[in-house]
């Protein structure tokens, strides 16, 4: 059983591991928390197909677009990540949430 609520190709899984990692380690959250938000975020998705769109963008640009709300030009070194907001988390007794 994956870990992840939505329909996942091996491939995939491995991949939504990459940027669950990404997650944990750049924004310094646990990887439960960054597998339920990735759950929370795309769990009426499909990603069944070995050439899915997810692979056209790094992990770390979908870290940064799973962990912020609205468009955060995380690659630009002048950004004012001060203003960035920070998506809440699901909450405790949401579905999202697989791993302890």
């Amino acid at each position: 059983m994956s870990k992840y609520l939505m329909p996942v190709s091996r491939d995939v899984e491995d991949y939504l591991d990459e940027i669950a990692e990404e997650m944990a380690g750049l924004f310094g959250i646990s990887t439960a928390e960054a597998v339920a938000r990735i759950n929370y975020e795309w769990r009426d998705q499909s990603f069944e197909e070995e050439d899915d769109l997810i692979f056209h963008e790094l992990p770390e640009h979908w870290a940064y677009v799973l962990y912020y709300r609205g468009t955060v030009p995380y690659w630009d070194p002048e950004a004012d990540r001060q203003e960035w907001n920070i998506r809440a988390a699901p909450s405790a007794d949401d579905s999202a949430w697989t791993l302890e």
